[in-house]
């Protein structure tokens, strides 16, 4: 069986969590998680939150590597990673230097449908300009979310929907298809390019205020479809 890594922080964290747990359920033993400090801090919180919480009563990463049987390797990646043949699944590392990214195939999944919705609170600003809501998994490349695309779904509304149901949807996909892009490394891909140089910030907590609203609004326009 290949081996696959996992680049992560040295700390608890619930991407990294989930993923690891699916990668067991799937039945992968060759695991090798790679684990660097966390530099990166919000600057300020959202006034919504649409992601799971991170601080979980979970195992240490290490911890949890040991009882899944995956072999852990705390350092920061320029000095702990050699191997360029594996390709690695993006759970969360911050930025990563430009020169590293060059030498190693990385997947990321995206919480955005690329190259429509590019960057941070994707799923709110899809909802603020009426975008296709979805999911992305693509190499790390020259485009910021977007390039060499492994795999894309696009995340449908009922009517029974809220605002932090389609965002759990969202996030369950996306740790689904960081999981399957590993099988679909060798397929064909496509190359997408970005339509314009739009690379989303954080939502301002001015439209956050009305972020309920505009979900709804977008629901009722997506049901009148019947999308």
């Amino acid at each position: 069986m290949k081996t696959i890594a996992v680049l992560t922080y040295n700390q608890k964290h619930r991407k990294t969590y989930d993923t690891l747990c699916l990668l067991k359920a799937k039945g992968y033993s060759n695991v090798r998680v790679f684990g660097q400090p966390m530099t990166y801090r919000k600057k300020r919180y959202p006034l919504i939150e649409h992601r799971p919480e991170q601080n979980m009563l979970i195992p240490e990463p290490e911890e949890l590597c040991s009882n899944f049987g995956f072999e852990f390797i705390e350092g920061k990646f320029e000095d702990t990673i050699t191997d360029k043949s594996v390709t690695y699944l993006l759970c969360g590392a911050g930025l990563l230097e430009n020169e590293f990214v060059k030498c190693h195939r990385i997947i990321n999944a995206h919480p955005g449908y690329s190259p429509h919705a590019r960057g941070l609170d994707a799923y709110k600003w899809s909802l603020y300009y009426r975008l296709p809501l979805g999911v992305t998994t693509h190499f790390l490349g020259d485009y910021i979310d977007a390039g060499e695309i492994i795999e894309q779904r696009q995340i449908g509304i009922k009517g029974y929907d809220t605002f932090h149901s389609v965002a759990q949807r969202i996030y369950e996909n996306e740790i689904d298809m960081l999981v399957s892009a590993i099988e679909l490394v060798d397929k064909k891909h496509t190359f997408v390019v970005p339509v314009s140089n739009i690379v989303f910030k954080r939502m301002p907590p001015i439209l956050e205020e009305k972020l309920f609203e505009t979900f709804e609004k977008y629901k009722e326009e997506v049901l009148k479809q019947g999308v």
